[in-house]
């Protein structure tokens, strides 16, 4: 329960992040975050900014890494104040185990949490324009629901999946 708590805590601080760093309040249409997002995505130095940006306003102490009390004030500052989901976060984005996020740790996380969030509004900008009457493309690719045998292919449902952890 700890860990889908710390997940949507995670995206929401993403998401909090990506207001700060773009203005995203200041964007009126799906299209224009979309492609704001497609943008820092594909610019490794967009990126690194937006990283950069981000660790440098939550590092208090100018090391130019989070400790475990700036990261949990970060998210507490955010509205998050789960203690146990922000433990988590950190014990899985502090991949060196060192007791601090680095740089190049929250890049991998940021840049993950944005490809998600870009997908999810990729998603949602599907489903306005298939409400309204507008063709869409894809987001991912589709594939053929037969394997080659002519039975049809199982799909695979995270719904089903339960964490073991207590």
């Amino acid at each position: 329960m700890a860990e889908e708590g710390a997940a949507a805590e995670c995206e929401e601080m993403v998401e909090n992040a990506l207001a700060i760093t773009l203005r995203f309040s200041d964007m009126k249409t799906l299209s224009t975050k979309i492609q704001m997002l497609e943008e820092l995505i594909a610019d490794p130095d967009k990126l690194n900014k937006a990283v950069y940006d981000i660790i440098s306003s939550s590092d208090l102490n100018h090391d130019e890494q989070l400790s475990r009390a700036e990261f949990q004030k970060v998210l507490q500052d955010f509205g998050i104040g789960d203690f146990d989901a922000i433990d988590d976060l950190f014990c899985s984005l502090d991949r060196d185990g060192n007791g601090t996020i680095n740089f190049k740790e929250f890049r991998y996380f940021f840049r993950a949490q944005t490809r998600i969030k870009l997908q999810h509004l990729k998603e949602l900008k599907a489903m306005k324009d298939k409400s309204k009457g507008k063709p869409t493309q894809p987001t991912v690719q589709e594939n053929d629901d037969s394997s080659s045998d002519g039975e049809p292919k199982k799909k695979f449902s995270f719904k089903k999946w339960k964490s073991t952890r207590n």
